[in-house]
Parts: structure tokens; sequence; C-alpha cells
């Protein structure tokens, strides 16, 4: 019995509590919190408020028979160019206007507002994308998010700011005098030119905020519209804007380190056949000639871009002035060894000598040489004799002779191979 009489005493009491909650529950002043009205006194929210009602950003502006005419302006600001990629990234801001005629008002019903600012993403932009693109990325194919000025007749100006990235086919033969012509080809991705239009604000393009490239030179040429019908939509036509730059190569760095040791190795090539081949001189030249010449090479290759199947001019005459550099290396190694040789020359080894000698430009050449001289000096007095009387006597010679007589031939027929080379490999422009 006592517990039944516990456990009820609890319940009254706990009755009795809820019931005292309950009254000071009631007793609580509930304040409702809502929106203030702001419209009577911010027109402007009012009117983006009316404008955005039920504005829908993927309607196209005007009817689906009417154009809706984009007008664009490039303004550059910064340009970079791949050699290696091929590619022209192009930091500009890009004015583009339209007329939207779902965002028309009366100014004097909002208390003369003419313009409000609005989001791209708030409106319908067009969607203008990079058609030789070098970077398909999502950027390349729509506006990037900036702000847009909407006047009250409906007329829309955006300038955001873009990089477009284009690809090129650049032309490296003449590097480091290269020049190339990069385009910029833009259109809408997927509307027809029954629906946008594109045109052109004066030339298309504003340079005065450009800034120069340190290693490249960017002129414009020009921007022109372009109208292209496709077999699989003979019906619609498909308007695009390109605009061409030509890019030249600021080359007074690379003149300096790799056309003006092109020029001294190929002197220094020619100071080789020049040398007597017995001069231990001649010997150490060829050598650091040679070295010198695949030094450069090697340097080059990691500093031109490639340039498919036509390497460049420049890599061109390295590569045969390293073959005549190995070739002077050779020659002398075996002029010294022919020189050297005891044994009596061929007959006609020896006719072939004395027949040079026998005339004064073979004794000029050859005049060096003490035994030569000793040859011409029996020569002198009968030039039209077919072979000199010295020859007889000085038969061994014909060896140094006949080494003599192949570096003067290999110096002047280096020299108009050098000729050739540097004919051939000139820049043309």
């Amino acid at each position: 019995m006592r517990v039944l009489r516990t456990f009820g005493l609890l319940v009254v009491l706990w009755q009795h509590r809820s019931s005292a909650f309950v009254i000071q529950d009631s007793e609580v002043n509930v304040v409702t919190r809502g929106c203030k009205s702001l419209e009577s006194t911010a027109p402007l929210l009012r009117l983006k408020k009316d404008l955005f009602c039920d504005y829908d950003t993927g309607v196209r502006p005007d009817h689906y028979k009417t154009v809706t005419n984009v007008t664009v302006k490039l303004m550059p600001k910064l340009m970079e160019f791949n050699g290696h990629d091929g590619t022209l990234a192009l930091h500009s801001w890009m004015a583009i206007y339209w007329t939207d005629l779902h965002l028309t008002w009366v100014p004097s019903d909002y208390n003369g507002v003419n313009f409000i600012h609005v989001k791209t993403y708030e409106i319908w932009v067009p969607d203008i994308s990079v058609y030789n693109s070098g970077d398909m990325s999502h950027d390349q194919n729509e506006l990037p998010i900036t702000e847009c000025v909407v006047f009250s007749s409906g007329t829309v100006t955006c300038v955001p700011a873009v990089k477009y990235i284009s690809k090129c086919n650049p032309d490296f033969t003449y590097w480091p005098y290269d020049k190339h012509k990069c385009r910029i080809t833009l259109g809408s991705w997927s509307y027809t030119g029954e629906e946008i239009d594109f045109h052109l604000v004066g030339n298309g393009i504003h340079l005065n905020g450009y800034e120069n490239n340190s290693v490249w030179d960017l002129k414009f040429i020009d921007a022109v519209k372009h109208v292209k019908k496709y077999k699989c939509c003979p019906n619609d036509t498909f308007p695009k804007i390109v605009y061409t730059f030509a890019l030249s190569r600021h080359y007074s760095i690379s003149h300096t380190s790799y056309v003006t040791p092109a020029v001294a190795l190929m002197l220094l090539t020619l100071t080789v056949f020049w040398l007597d081949s017995r001069s231990v001189e001649r010997m150490g030249v060829a050598s650091v000639n040679f070295i010198c010449h695949l030094l450069c090479i090697f340097d080059l290759h990691w500093q031109l871009p490639y340039n498919g199947v036509n390497p460049p001019n420049i890599m061109l005459f390295y590569r045969e002035s390293l073959a005549l550099a190995t070739f002077a290396l050779i020659l002398t190694a075996l002029l010294r060894k022919l020189q050297d040789m005891s044994m009596e020359a061929p007959t006609w080894i020896s006719s072939t000598t004395m027949f040079v000698l026998s005339n004064r430009a073979g004794r000029f050449l050859l005049q060096n040489d003490e035994e030569s001289k000793t040859a011409g000096e029996g020569t002198g007095v009968e030039e039209n004799s077919d072979v000199p009387r010295s020859g007889l006597r000085t038969k061994e010679s014909s060896w140094r002779h006949l080494a003599a007589i192949v570096e003067w031939l290999s110096f002047f027929c280096v020299i108009l191979t050098y000729i050739i080379i540097l004919i051939t490999l000139m820049p043309t422009h």
C-alpha cells in the first residue's frame, strides 16, 4: 500500500509541474518577423524583381525567327606564344553588345533608372567559342563570369576578361628570324547564323592597351567575318570572325648566342685548312673546332622548337659545318701521315706534283715549302717545259708536295661549300 501511495503522489506532482509550464508558455509574447517592404523605397530592387520575374537565361532574347545581332570588339592586353605546342594565348578584354527585348523598361516608372548591373549568369549571353582552340577546356566555349550593364532600351554591354588559346601552324625554318601567322576564329557553338549573327566594331580590335611581349612582336593584320555552309545543314549558315596576327621574334639575343658562334666556327674551320698540316697547331685547332661544334649542337637542340619534318636551317648549318669540321680533323691526320711516308711516290703522283710546280699558281701556293722553292728555281728559266729538272732530283718529296696540293684544294672546296650552304639556308625575308 505504501508503494502505491508513493507512486500516486509522484504522478500528482508531475501533473502540477506540467500545468505550470503550460501557464508560463502561454504568457510569453510571440513576435513574428517578416521581410521589410523595400520596393517602394528602392526602385532598383523593384526593377530587377520585375525584369527577372519570368526571365529564363536559356532562352534567346528575340523571337525564334528574328536574328540576335551580336557586336564584338577585341582589346588585347597580353600575348604568349608557345613554340613547342604551336599555340597563341591572347589575354584580352572582349567588348560584346546585343539587344535583349526581355530586358526593357520605362525609366520614369522606376525613378529615372536608365541602366542596371547584372552578372552574366543572370541573363542570356551568346556562347562565343574558339573554333581553332589549342586548349579544349570549358573556358574556351563560353564567356567567363563578369558584370554586364543593361540599359532601358534592352542593350546589353559586357566586357569580360578572356584568354583565347588558338592553335597555330608555326614554321621555324628560319629560326631565330622566324615569322608566323596566327588566327583566332570566334563563333557560336550551338546557334546558326539565322539565330545569332556577328558584327565588328570598326576594324574589330583596339590595341591601345596592349603591352609588348619581350620575345615576340605582335602585329594585327585584319579581322574578317566569314559565313559558311556545311553539307549537313544546307539551309543554315554559320558565321564566324577570324582575327589574323603576325608574330615576329626579337632575335637579338638568339643572334648573339647562336648565329655569331656559327660564323666563328665557320672561320675556325677554314683556319684549320689554311694551316700547315705538319704543324701541331693545326691538329689542336681542328680538335677544338670539332668539340665546339658538338657543344653548340647539343645546346641548340634544347633551345629549338620542333618543326615537323623540316628542321630549322640553323641546325642544318651546324650539321653541315660539323661534317666539314670532321673532314678537317680526319684530313689533318691523314696528311700528317702522308708526309711522313719514306717510300717513293708512284709516277702518277710525281707527274702531278711536277705539273703543278711548273706554273706560277702552283709555285705561289707551295712557296712556303722549301723544297718547292728549290724546285721552283729550276723552273724559273723554262716555264714552258713539261717537267722541271728539279723534279727529277726531288722525287722523294712528291708526298709532301701532294699533301700541300690537297691542303689548298680542300681549303678552296670548303670555302665554296660554305658559300653554297649560306646561299641555300639564309632567310629569304
